[in-house]
């Protein structure tokens, strides 16, 4: 039952109530017995993902939110687990505090923007800065969701939890559907991520049963892993390159595919468009690179795919990174669905610098 040309990227449970008072036994031991389950399930011939998490529920405080993320660093990495502590609203006291206390110890966390507006913005572009210049690999571990509904996605870090045990499934096969566009068009898209999508039920189901929750299904998103590029199915399928006019095209008929394969599935969440994050794609690293495309044209992209942009590091400036989260706000508030921002912004750096961001690599820095 494993994949053929394709992995799981990532099976996540979202964790239904947690008893704060007992907060990091009851995570750990959530986390142990997601680890368990999964080595279950590969045992008997599913697919093993590439990694294994757990979102929680928004915390009741933000003491106890800073205490968890300081508890949970260290063990959560030990364990092998990526944890979510939750999704805030961006219009919380102390914003800053918040994300840098939760993602400095290597822990995921969501921003909901409650209003868009370009106070809410600026305190989120601050935010984005503080922890960028202390760490910019952390700065990766947050993301903005700008439609102000929290979504149930195995994607890190919009991925939430609102109150049942579920477990999700995500993917990485770009490449795989690539070579069925070039050999059948998309129709062959479509059926390769029907294929995909059945064998992750499969797996969410099954490892659902053996932690007690329920199997909430696959996010069928075309997500990138560097050499593994959305970016070159997009552009195969548009018939030009980015930034050129038409790109928006190769991107709405990867979106119709994924929503007809949908329809020949059980259940389907989350997301379920192309995701196009630059830090993680290496072919949109190439394309930033030679120049021509800034910041708000992946914004502009937002209105065709889910993440326009995302992963993307930015010189900093207050007032036009709020105008970035504002303008993929914009498209959210339009297509009524959500829409992430996750933007690295940086002082003293400028277009065609090159920036580590850890295990995702040399980075290249876009004007906004």
């Amino acid at each position: 039952m494993s994949g053929s040309g394709f992995s799981v990227r990532m099976i996540t449970l979202h964790a239904g109530r947690v008893k704060w008072w007992e907060r990091l036994e009851e995570v750990e031991d959530a986390a142990y017995a997601l680890l368990e389950a999964v080595d279950t399930a590969a045992g008997e011939g599913y697919p093993r993902p590439d990694s294994v998490r757990l979102t929680l529920p928004p915390a009741p405080s933000l003491g106890v939110t800073a205490d968890l993320a300081d508890e949970l660093g260290e063990s959560a990495e030990q364990a092998g687990v990526l944890v979510n502590a939750g999704y805030y609203p961006s219009s919380m006291g102390d914003l800053e505090s918040l994300v840098r206390s939760t993602v400095v110890e290597g822990v995921y966390i969501s921003l909901i923007l409650d209003k868009a507006s370009w106070g809410q913005a600026n305190r989120i572009a601050r935010a984005a800065n503080l922890v960028a210049e202390e760490d910019p690999v952390a700065a990766t571990r947050f993301g903005v969701n700008t439609l102000g509904t929290p979504v149930e996605t195995p994607f890190f870090p919009l991925s939430a939890s609102t109150g049942r045990s579920l477990v999700s499934v995500g993917f990485t096969y770009p490449s795989y559907l690539l070579s069925a566009y070039l050999e059948g068009g998309l129709p062959a898209v479509e059926d390769a991520i029907a294929r995909a999508g059945s064998l992750g039920e499969g797996l969410a189901e099954r490892v659902a049963s053996l932690v007690g929750a329920e199997a909430w299904g696959v996010d069928l998103s075309i997500a990138p892993w560097m050499a593994d590029s959305s970016l070159a199915l997009v552009e195969a399928i548009s018939g030009t390159r980015l930034p050129e006019p038409g790109v928006a095209l190769g991107i709405s008929l990867a979106n119709k595919a994924i929503a007809r394969a949908s329809e020949r599935l059980s259940r389907t969440l989350g997301f379920n468009e192309v995701q196009l994050p630059v830090a993680e794609d290496a072919k949109l690293k190439a394309r930033v690179s030679e120049g021509d495309t800034r910041a708000r044209d992946l914004a502009r992209l937002a209105g065709a795919c889910l993440a326009g942009l995302d992963m993307v590091v930015v010189p900093y400036d207050e007032q036009g990174v709020a105008g970035l989260i504002l303008e993929v706000a914009s498209y959210a508030l339009t297509k009524g669905r959500p829409l992430g921002v996750r933007v690295i912004p940086l002082e003293g750096v400028e277009a065609g610098d090159k920036v580590s961001l850890g295990r995702f690599g040399e980075t290249p820095v876009i004007d906004i």
